[in-house]
């Protein structure tokens, strides 16, 4: 059986709440100078029945689609007793949106076509845990693929399966078009964890991967430290710091780090400078994003900027990304746990609720 890593420090993700009126699921509200200049960027939704996404698309501020694709959803892990924090099924790099299906395959969309595919990482069906990141000239992409074991039967006294096999990794590398190679293979005898790189990013550094502290949890997840890989897969420069960890960096360099036993966030650069500290905390490190200029961080509930604090926001609202340094996007949790339309909230008016009329997930603004 898979030796489970366990965070047993209780921690409390508090979200905040706003006086300001609840986002309505009809139309956009304004204010005047609050518009963002025009841009296009990309959104994920599943589909009837499917926990993870199956159609991408490029939307404008608008709400209307630009270039829309359809793929198979991939198939996260299932974990007896614990989660696995899955990497975001797409992500943009320059003009268009790479998104990865369930038999691995890579494709790019942008809003002038496609898609078509850059790259192949053939996976199983099932009990995958795959991350993957692309240069910013689209030219080479990475992936790390967890295999866990298979699931075998149900433990005596317990509701879970045991897990049968070893857990593999892989690291794989492909130019656009071209094909895949292995850097990295790994395997673990039952009872035991390989040690993986999982892409994060991609900066002037070169091809920078997370080494996760925990493949699984029940509680808090921290990421791992951060490091920059050559092109035989090799750890050559640790980014951040010697205390920082992560599961985020943005393209120029901006890491919200989480110090060593601590949840709070930290923004540093690939040197490990701090540029300034958040009262945030990392409960999901994966769900933690630095704005494109350093001078904000948000998690899921909450967001703050340097200069001016935390920004209250609509109760119930989940912020999912920055469409720029001073905006973000998210959706509205009811208290069924449904997620209402796609919104923006410009942080200058944050009582002000833009509603894009779509109910999609964000993934990040389109150059």
């Amino acid at each position: 059986m898979l030796g489970f890593r366990l965070v047993t420090a209780i921690v409390l993700l508090v979200v905040a709440s706003a006086c300001g009126s609840t986002p309505s699921s009809h139309g956009s509200t304004q204010s005047p100078g609050a518009t963002p200049s025009e841009a296009l960027f990309a959104v994920v939704e599943g589909r009837s029945g499917a926990a993870q996404p199956g159609t991408v698309a490029i939307l404008g501020l608008d709400g209307k689609a630009r270039a829309t694709a359809t793929f198979q959803p991939r198939v996260g892990p299932v974990i007896p007793d614990a989660y696995t924090p899955l990497q975001g099924v797409a992500q943009v790099v320059g003009s268009g949106v790479y998104y990865i299906d369930g038999a691995g395959v890579v494709r790019l969309l942008t809003a002038a076509g496609g898609p078509r595919v850059v790259a192949t990482f053939p996976l199983q069906p099932a009990q995958e845990d795959t991350w993957f990141a692309v240069s910013p000239d689209g030219s080479n992409i990475v992936a790390g693929i967890v295999t866990f074991p298979a699931l075998g039967p149900i433990i005596p006294g317990t509701g879970w399966n045991s897990l049968v096999g070893p857990t593999r990794f892989d690291l794989e590398a492909a130019q656009a078009g071209g094909q895949t190679k292995t850097l990295v293979h790994l395997e673990a005898p039952a009872g035991s964890e390989p040690t993986p790189l999982f892409p994060v990013g991609w900066t002037s550094a070169g091809s920078v991967v997370m080494v996760p502290q925990y493949l699984t949890s029940q509680n808090t997840w921290p990421g791992g430290p951060l490091y920059v890989i050559d092109a035989q897969g090799k750890q050559t420069q640790r980014l951040g710091g010697s205390d920082c960890t992560a599961a985020s960096i943005t393209a120029n360099g901006y890491i919200p780090c989480t110090t060593a036993g601590g949840t709070g966030v930290s923004v540093r650069t690939q040197s490990g400078e701090l540029v300034w500290t958040s009262r945030l905390d990392a409960f999901g490190a994966w769900r933690v994003l630095v704005s494109p200029d350093g001078q904000a961080v948000l998690n899921d509930g909450q967001v703050e900027t340097h200069a001016g604090g935390l920004v209250a926001m609509p109760s119930g609202f989940r912020l999912q990304g920055w469409l720029n340094a001073s905006t973000v996007v998210g959706r509205v949790q009811n208290e069924n746990g449904d997620e209402g339309n796609l919104l923006w909230i410009d942080l200058a008016h944050p009582s002000t609720v833009h509603d894009l009329g779509l109910q999609a997930d964000f993934v990040a603004k389109v150059s």
